[in-house]
């Protein structure tokens, strides 16, 4: 049975550079094998307006000047994308401030997915993942597939030898969202999705040792692990009645962040697929621990995705021991 793709309508944000650029070749591929269409968007960015008000004609000389390169700039790559035989919907210029504008445009002409580069970068060099992928996560119910650039390229896309596209989840409805998208990507691309579910170590304290923690109950933790390949196969028998090659496995970690990321190596991962509560500040949660170190970690692509709020209420009140036990939702 056919599964139309639902990556109909994808957003390429670019900002003119090279680095931005590298998020082409992996929405083009999407675009090409989902017959859908490519908007490129360039958020423009007003110059500082001069203090000395008599330097008003150099200050809109300047802004126009600057318009004018961006325009040259997108017809550049429509140009170039067409004869690629890549189908455009609109190359077009926005004004900042460049999330929330983005956002906005996003919503307004029905984007189904969105393709950016991030730097992957923490701290105060957090660049494009702290402002504009951050905002289109926490405020778009529709897929961020990120690639992490560099000056040295982009990560490996989806190599010929990586048929796999990893899917983390931690037992609750919310990860399980993640599931949708992750599916319609391994339609495309003739992937099988592979469901990982981390069991983290539980430790026990012991009044005799107060404040010291007891070994491992390895009987406690033998039927953790059982109930996660569990959940995990359940779920691959379901995907595959519904056409989609899927195997699970659980594996007991440390860390869910670093189990993921040695299991997504680029020879044998094409991408992974995740999802978030997406909230900033103190509610960071997921993008602020495992989904975040994944973007800023991984060596392949990761398609982000934070759930509708029904999903995400949905989650709460279903939420029980086994999301707490994997500890990365």
């Amino acid at each position: 049975m056919a599964h139309p793709s639902h990556f109909r309508n994808i957003l390429v944000p670019l900002d003119g550079s090279p680095l931005a650029e590298q998020a082409l070749p992996l929405a083009r591929r999407i675009a090409q094998l989902a017959g859908g269409k490519l908007r490129l968007v360039l958020v423009h960015q007003i110059p500082s307006p001069l203090l000395d008000s008599s330097n008003a004609a150099l200050f809109v000389s300047g802004d126009q000047a600057t318009r004018k390169a961006e325009r040259s700039y997108l017809r550049a790559f429509q140009a170039r994308l067409r004869q690629e035989g890549v189908r455009l919907a609109s190359a077009v210029t926005l004004n900042v401030p460049v999330g929330p504008t983005l956002a906005q445009y996003a919503q307004e002409v029905g984007i189904d997915l969105v393709v950016m580069a991030t730097h992957g970068r923490g701290g105060a060099r957090r660049a494009w993942l702290g402002s504009v992928a951050d905002h289109l996560i926490r405020h778009l119910e529709v897929p961020v597939f990120l690639v992490r650039a560099s000056n040295e390229g982009a990560v490996p896309m989806a190599p010929a030898a990586a048929d796999q596209i990893l899917v983390p989840l931690d037992g609750s409805p919310l990860a399980e969202e993640a599931l949708g998208p992750a599916a319609d990507l391994a339609r495309l691309w003739g992937a099988a999705l592979t469901l990982l579910r981390v069991v983290l170590p539980v430790v026990f304290f012991s009044d005799e040792m107060r404040g010291w923690p007891a070994p491992y109950d390895t009987e406690y933790m033998a039927s953790l692990r059982s109930r996660a390949e569990d959940y995990v196969r359940d779920l691959a028998e379901g995907l595959r009645g519904e056409g989609v090659r899927a195997s699970g496995v659980a594996s007991f970690a440390l860390g869910a962040a670093d189990a993921i990321l040695e299991l997504a190596r680029p020879g044998q991962v094409a991408a992974i697929a995740i999802a978030t509560h997406g909230h900033g500040g103190l509610k960071r949660l997921a993008l602020g621990s495992v989904a975040d170190k994944l973007i800023r970690g991984a060596q392949v692509p990761v398609l982000v995705l934070r759930p509708a709020r029904s999903a995400v209420k949905k989650s709460r009140r279903t939420a029980g021991t086994g999301a707490a036990a994997t500890g990365h939702r």
